[in-house]
């Protein structure tokens, strides 16, 4: 018989199968169909041996199979060529042969969407989650130095949401616009304690430095004498620590209380004029004393608090207590916050006094730039309406109260003259 040479046909499809699946898994159809019809008619040549087998040259027994074996069909031959070559030009023009094999293509199955998590959606806005780290942060997945936070008006704790302004670069990263109100549900912040203004001192005999007391007082080595942390200079190369250097010493609080702090690190070193404490004091302002008594104030605006409760921060002392009656008259309950001494007015501190009130009004006239600044970031974390009045009076507090009560902005506005009463 003589056979179809597909050599060339094969060839063909060799050089024409691409790397991709489905025309390597169209190959492979190919080439196992071919090898079934070969092995079709080499059955039947086997069979036609075995009768008429005799012992003769191998001349002789090729000139029998030819005379036994029939040629290969026009549609087989057709067949064959079409699975080694593919389908022609003209494959819609000519009819399927009967005894060709139905390949079904079976869809395959849609990826299913892929879940967006919350700080993508919070990524699309320009906002991100602050990975607070002992020193500096991470934030969009890029570090944030220590000397990048500081210079920020307001805290950046673990677990906040920071918006990024992509458009404004600070040392090459873009800038930390503000600190928004928002936190996700699912993340836990990690608890870091700082230990503030704590001076560096000398350990007789060593080469190590320590820590034993902050100048604010607040700290877990001012609880006891014998509470203190070894600081290791070798452990910060290039920082020159020596001792009478005053630090901040932040480490991570997992409830073990000194032992987690000796495990923690420098997070700044304080220049020496934030904390010099040889300098002349600054002279303390001469405030009007106020001749007001309590039973003087009489009501001017008309609204209800309805006992609820209205924090006043003020710089000045002997005016905390005057304003009580302003906020008596309308039926709320007054709070006040001396800040005349800014070193003794901590965030922590702020933001407890906020937590825990309705209202927040904040008289701008003798407090430092840095507690309106953290007065005015607490309230937007927790969501509580805040006022300012430029002077520390009774109308231009109560006119705060009424700005903050009705949702108005919270600056006064500049043809709205104050009285100094």
């Amino acid at each position: 018989m003589k056979i179809y040479d597909y050599r060339q046909e094969l060839i063909t499809l060799l050089e024409n199968t691409g790397d991709d699946q489905r025309s390597l898994q169209q190959t492979l159809r190919s080439l196992s169909t071919v090898i079934n019809i070969l092995n079709h008619y080499d059955d039947q040549d086997a069979e036609n041996e075995q009768h008429h087998y005799e012992r003769k040259p191998v001349k002789h027994r090729y000139q029998a199979r030819q005379r036994n074996e029939q040629p290969i069909s026009s549609t087989a031959r057709h067949t064959l060529h079409s699975l080694l070559t593919g389908p022609s030009n003209q494959a819609k023009e000519t009819p399927t042969p009967r005894n060709a094999p139905t390949v079904v293509h079976v869809p395959a199955e849609p990826e299913a969407p892929k879940e967006i998590s919350a700080e993508e959606r919070l990524a699309a806005d320009n906002m991100y989650l602050v990975h607070r780290k002992l020193s500096g942060a991470e934030i969009n997945h890029r570090y944030y130095s220590e000397a990048i936070l500081h210079q920020l008006h307001f805290p950046v704790e673990d677990g906040d949401i920071v918006e990024l302004d992509p458009h404004q670069l600070v040392r090459g990263l873009p800038s930390i616009r503000r600190v928004t109100s928002d936190h996700l549900d699912d993340y836990e912040p990690v608890k870091i304690n700082v230990i503030e203004y704590a001076e560096l001192r000398p350990v007789p005999g060593s080469d190590v430095l320590q820590i034993a007391s902050t100048m604010k007082g607040d700290s877990i080595l001012d609880q006891a004498p014998a509470n203190t942390v070894v600081v290791d200079p070798f452990k910060y190369p290039g920082r020159d620590l020596k001792a009478g250097m005053v630090i901040d010493f932040a480490y991570f609080d997992h409830g073990n209380g000194l032992k987690d702090a000796s495990a923690g690190s420098i997070r700044w070193i304080h220049e020496k004029q934030d904390y010099d404490t040889t300098r002349q004091p600054a002279k303390p302002k001469t405030v009007k004393k106020v001749t007001n008594t309590k039973h003087d104030y009489e009501k001017k605006l008309d609204y209800d608090l309805k006992q609820r409760t209205v924090l006043v921060i003020t710089g000045v002392r002997d005016k905390v207590q005057g304003l009580k009656p302003v906020i008596a008259k309308h039926h709320g309950v007054f709070h006040g916050l001396d800040a005349s001494a800014e070193e003794k007015v901590s965030s922590s501190k702020i933001k407890r006094e906020i937590r825990d009130a309705d209202f927040v009004i904040v008289c701008i006239d003798a407090i430092h730039h840095r507690i309106s600044q953290l007065a005015n970031h607490h309230a937007k974390r927790y969501d509580k309406p805040l006022a300012i009045a430029n002077v520390t009076s009774n109308i231009a507090v109560e006119r705060a109260v009424a700005r903050a009560l009705n949702g108005d902005p919270a600056y006064a506005a500049s043809s709205e003259k104050i009285s100094q009463n």
